[in-house]
């Protein structure tokens, strides 16, 4: 269960790379694409937590990033809610939990959500998901995805105390 310091740390995190995707990020753009780091840190964080807790997580932070883009409220959150339920399942079965095991399993998943997003898109007729080379977005959102998720290690694993051990169970 997460306490007050790691939701308030949690949402510093998530905030800060709002802002940053919001100004920074669009002034920097590969192949034509601009990264989706809320997705990136979004996964990552969710990689920490169970599945239901990832899930409304993910949820939350589609949410706000809903509030600043021009696609349909709601897509976003659940595209988020999916990946983040996703990712903690698979994070149960990574062996070794070392942050380049955990950029990958982002990298995966990011481009997993990105073309689940683009499926959704298409579903209710948005003509400007079906124009776009999905492949090219899901391995610019993979190829983006690992050395942020590097880079945000660091910062999401100091929202989370250390793990106790019960010697006495």
């Amino acid at each position: 269960m997460l306490g007050s310091r790691s939701i308030g740390r949690l949402a510093a995190i998530f905030v800060t790379v709002l802002l940053i995707q919001i100004t920074v990020v669009p002034h920097f753009r590969l192949n034509g694409y601009v990264i989706d780091l809320p997705l990136v840190v979004t996964l990552l964080i969710c990689l920490y937590l169970s599945p239901a807790n990832a899930a409304v997580m993910g949820f939350v932070c589609g949410l706000i990033f809903d509030l600043v883009l021009h696609t349909p409220f709601g897509m976003t959150a659940m595209t988020f809610s999916i990946g983040g339920y996703i990712a903690a399942g698979a994070s149960q079965q990574i062996a070794t939990k070392s942050a380049a095991t955990r950029a990958v399993a982002v990298a995966v998943l990011a481009a997993t959500a990105t073309s689940l997003f683009a499926c959704t898109g298409a579903l209710i007729g948005l003509e400007y998901v079906t124009r776009r080379e999905l492949g090219a977005i899901a391995i610019v959102t993979a190829g983006a995805g690992m050395p942020a998720a590097m880079a945000l290690h660091p910062l999401v694993r100091w929202a989370f105390p250390h793990e106790v051990v019960n010697f006495n169970e």
